[in-house]
């Protein structure tokens, strides 16, 4: 064994994204406006509560949306995860085992794809991952509608 893996290709892609997901929601945070801090402890809460409510309730919607960017980020590595899983064309029972993915079938096998129904099979695995991310990006506006929905329009007046 060499290390290839699906939790290895796990470990990196958590590496690769959660830098990201922490500066958007760092900045998410910074931008809440600094008087619904002090009103929420002006009317008596705790450090905790004004963090909860005056915060978190702002910042909720940005900190999906950079959820949702690292996310994306992660859909669209191929070679990082190709370099690290394994590329063996097999269901695995552990997540110790190497495997593949679309992204590595296709990063892998296009160049020696000579045949039209193996360079026609390549393309199909392609339009499967494009629905596959079009179904996570729906999703994804559909979390960010049923988060930011309640919340009333801000004006910039």
């Amino acid at each position: 064994m060499y290390g290839y893996s699906m939790l290895a290709a796990g470990v990196v892609m958590a590496i690769m994204i959660i830098p990201i997901i922490s500066s958007i929601t760092r900045e998410v945070l910074a931008v809440v406006p600094q008087h619904q801090r002090e009103a929420a402890l002006a009317l008596g809460a705790t450090r905790w509560e004004m963090i909860r409510i005056g915060v978190l309730k702002n910042a909720r919607a940005g900190m999906i949306g950079a959820i949702i960017l690292g996310l994306g980020r992660a859909l669209g590595e191929t070679i990082a995860v190709t370099l690290v899983i394994g590329n063996t064309p097999q269901i695995a029972k552990s997540l110790l085992a190497p495997g593949y993915t679309m992204a590595s079938v296709i990063a892998n096998e296009f160049n020696e794809a000579t045949d039209e129904l193996y360079r026609s099979a390549l393309i199909e695995i392609g339009l499967a991952l494009f629905i596959v991310t079009v179904i996570v990006n729906i999703l994804a506006q559909l979390l960010v509608w049923t988060a930011t929905r309640g919340a009333p329009a801000r004006s910039n007046v």
